[in-house]
């Protein structure tokens, strides 16, 4: 299977050549913070990871199973296969869950 990298990682690969610091910024779930935690700590020139801390302690456990680890200053994505995290079970027969499929 043919790797190929989506933008974030050019973004950083050009940022890194000219010295430029990144920060990436999670405000839209917890798949993107994984997301971003999983690209932060495998890139050099990523300053910071900010995510919204009222976020990540409430809505954002009622969605996945688990969360990058976050303490001391640091982000950590878990060590499970692929992103580390699945949604929950049961998440979208919820009554409060609007299910959009496209076709």
């Amino acid at each position: 299977m043919e790797r190929r990298d989506f933008g974030g990682s050019r973004v950083a690969a050009l940022a890194e050549a000219y010295g430029i610091p990144m920060a990436p910024h999670d405000c839209v779930g917890p798949i993107a913070l994984c997301i971003g935690a999983h690209f932060s700590v495998s890139n050099a020139n990523v300053l910071i990871q900010e995510t919204v801390r009222a976020y990540y302690t409430d809505w954002y456990k009622e969605i996945v199973t688990q969360l990058p680890i976050i303490g001391s200053g640091r982000i950590s994505p878990r060590e499970a296969p692929g992103l580390g995290v699945e949604l929950l079970p049961g998440l979208t027969s919820r009554p409060d869950a609007h299910v959009r499929v496209t076709q």
